[in-house]
């Protein structure tokens, strides 16, 4: 559970961590239980990261409870996610064939009935209501319910349909015999949607070799489903095969050009290899196809709209962010980094009073999570917040055994210097031996040469200008200068009797050009985006701009979630 309490952060959301750990070891009994009181304490308590996984715990037991043979203790599974989501098909499926299969068919055909009003070309449910009406003695329909299930199987293509394809039309008097155990087979989940079922779970712990050869033997048997062909690009994706999982995602677009999986990882695809105004592109023009749409429900609705802000702050749009994000409540709970997407649209937006107040809710929210800490003291530093930024030192969470948190100390070195004062503490690098927490491994960590710079300025405040100008020419000799460098370095030459040839450097753009020069270079997919934020993170990653204009810094956390 160690990576799912990372990533959905700390407190309240270690219960959201806990429950699906539990829906993936299979203990979807208790994953119920949890689960449900982590979805009740969102203010969208049908609509948040919880309640999804909630339904699928509800879901998931139900069938197990139906592959027991215990259908009657199924019902009020099922019955509690109807009450729930009453616009999902699959969820009046299962409790109709749950009714039914322990003996009530009247409500079963209700069921059935409610599932074909939201989609009528939905096949468990027509061979429900057919299974249903048989079971009822009303042949006649239940005929014809069989006949629009086999006119479903010209526009889709099923299992189920194999069991009852036959040259002739069915009547009234030569029913199938074996619908119930057909039914019992749809609904108990022993079909290839359980086995889709069993490969996310494999992706989602992590096993993603053996969830690729699982969704690759879905794709060989059927090679026209475009889910298939999405989930197994996914697995591609996550084990680094990007080239490949976007030829699986063409393929999944030649059979429906909208599907909605499937454009948004081709963009999450196109953005992590640095090709954010392709992704841009693939995303607008298959929301131009589609049109508008209101429904910001599920998770995946999140997880796109997520994905469009991030693109758009990516490629110089930042005040789209808000537009995207509008509607969607308890992200600060929910889903951190769609907030902390918000917060970076304002810092880059000239609104630091909110952008930091999104960082203070994240950092006290997430409380054991290193990243907000860091981003919430780094604003705090850049803002020149003293007094709060010594408080939110004091507060920073311990590391996991056996690692060493060295952002604090980087830090505390800053502020000192800052306030006129001498590090009392030492500014070298950390050895490179010792280990850094994962949040500092994963870009906010300050490398050698970033210590260097801090260095540099106590060596410059307390009056050692030659090792200030010598530590300033090391630093750009390992590759290109910035303002800061260079502002340094002038500072510390200005008394020199050789100041031309001590202040002597390349002159780099100012700090408030990165932005713009950043979003120029990623309009053309040019890789000198990476390069002009290079230095700046080499030098520099108290500066939390470099997050905001990173694609790994967003996209990272989430690369796997489509799978």
């Amino acid at each position: 559970m160690a990576f799912l309490d990372r990533l959905l952060g700390g407190g309240r959301e270690r219960a959201l961590a806990e429950g699906i750990s539990l829906l993936e070891e299979g203990r979807y009994a208790e994953a119920v239980t949890v689960l449900r009181t982590a979805a009740e304490r969102r203010s969208q308590p049908t609509g948040s990261l919880a309640a999804h996984h909630f339904r699928q715990a509800l879901m998931a037991e139900g069938r197990r409870l139906l592959r027991s043979d215990a259908a009657d203790r199924a019902v009020p599974c099922f019955a509690e996610a109807v009450a729930l989501w009453d616009r999902y098909p699959d969820l009046h499926f299962l409790l109709g064939a749950a009714h039914g299969l322990s003996g009530g068919w009247s409500p079963a055909l209700g069921g059935a009935r409610a599932a074909l009003r939201l989609n009528p070309d939905y096949v468990e449910a027509r061979l429900l209501e057919a299974a249903a009406l048989q079971a009822l003695g009303r042949g006649r329909e239940a005929a014809d319910s069989l006949a629009a299930l086999l006119e479903s199987g010209r526009r889709i293509q099923h299992w189920v349909l194999g069991r009852l394809v036959r040259p002739e039309p069915y009547g009234a008097n030569d029913l199938p015999p074996g619908l119930r155990d057909l039914l019992a087979k749809a609904a108990g989940g022993q079909s290839e949607k359980e086995e889709v079922a069993a490969a996310v779970a494999l992706c989602r712990a992590g096993r993603w070799e053996e969830g690729l050869e699982r969704f690759g033997e879905l794709v060989e048997r059927q090679p026209r489903y475009p889910d298939y062909r999405t989930r197994f690009a996914a697995a591609l994706f996550q084990l680094g095969r990007g080239e490949e999982a976007l030829e699986e995602i063409e393929a999944a677009l030649a059979l429906n050009e909208d599907y909605a999986a499937a454009v948004d990882l081709k963009a999450l695809i196109l953005a992590d290899s640095g090709r954010v105004a392709a992704a841009r592109r693939t995303l607008r023009e298959a929301d131009a196809r589609r049109g508008e749409s209101d429904s910001r429900r599920t998770h995946e609705d999140l997880f796109g709209a997520y994905l469009r802000g991030v693109v758009a702050l990516l490629t110089g749009r930042p005040e789209e962010v808000a537009v995207l994000l509008d509607g969607w409540q308890d992200l600060v709970h929910g889903f951190g980094r769609a907030e902390l997407l918000l917060a970076a649209a304002e810092s880059l937006t000239a609104a630091p009073t909110a952008a930091g107040r999104r960082l203070e809710a994240l950092a006290r929210e997430w409380s054991g999570e290193g990243v907000y800490c860091w981003l919430w003291a780094c604003h705090l530093l850049e803002n020149r917040r003293y007094d709060d930024l010594a408080m939110a030192l004091s507060r920073w969470p311990a590391a996991p055994d056996g690692d060493r948190d060295w952002r604090p100390l980087y830090l505390e070195g800053h502020l000192a210097v800052c306030q006129g004062r001498v590090p009392a503490r030492p500014v070298a690098a950390p050895p490179a031996a010792e280990s850094t927490t994962p949040d500092a491994a994963a870009g906010t960590a300050p490398g050698p040469d970033a210590w260097s710079f801090l260095a540099a300025r106590a060596s410059f405040l307390g009056g050692d200008d030659e090792v200030c100008r010598a530590t300033c020419r090391e630093l750009a000799a390992h590759g290109g200068p910035t303002e800061r460098l260079v502002r340094l370095a002038l500072a510390a030459a200005a008394g020199a009797a050789n100041f031309e040839q001590a202040a002597a450097s390349t002159a780099p753009w100012p700090d408030s050009c990165l932005p713009g020069l950043v979003w120029a270079a990623r309009r053309r997919d040019d890789p000198a985006a990476i390069d002009l934020l290079a230095d700046q993170r080499r030098l520099h990653p108290e500066d939390v701009r470099l997050n905001w204009l990173t694609p790994g810094f967003w996209l990272g956390p989430v690369r796997g979630w489509i799978a």
